[in-house]
């Protein structure tokens, strides 16, 4: 017989870890200082640049990444398609002030998991994050075997 192992109707939120990738030292500021105050949010680390988003995407493995298009080095489809091929669990969303569908499908062609256009992200984010933290709390569900 197998048991479930969780508290009635109440799922524990694992704190989700999150890197935050953009050439913008101001938006990164914003953008963290934003997402640390949602419950369960770490911020791991802060690229700003695509090389650097790898390296410390490698070095973290954070649950999720929020990557900017337009940065030096490598860019962010660059830095995107490297990374999931790299770590295919992370998830990788680009936030963009490019919203046009051209972009989009490219974001797509390099594996992101998501596109968000910077002008419209304050729920677009809080969206990814709680969709995150569910799918994260499903996978760390225990089961017991009993005999």
């Amino acid at each position: 017989m197998m048991a479930w192992q969780m508290d009635a109707g109440k799922v524990n939120m694992k704190t989700i870890k999150i890197l935050l990738a953009d050439d913008n030292d101001g938006f990164r500021r914003v953008l963290s200082l934003f997402l640390e105050q949602q419950e369960h949010v770490e911020i791991v680390g802060e690229a700003k640049d695509g090389v650097e988003a790898i390296e410390l995407a490698e070095k973290f493995h954070p649950d999720l990444i929020f990557m900017d298009l337009d940065m030096p080095g490598r860019d962010g489809f660059e830095a995107t398609r490297e990374i999931k091929l790299r770590s295919p669990h992370t998830k990788v969303v680009v936030l963009s002030m490019h919203g046009a569908d051209i972009y989009r499908r490219n974001a797509w062609r390099h594996a992101a998991d998501g596109f968000v256009d910077k002008a419209e992200m304050k729920d677009d984010l809080l969206e990814i994050i709680s969709r995150e933290q569910r799918r994260l709390a499903a996978s760390a569900v225990t089961v017991e075997t009993k005999q």
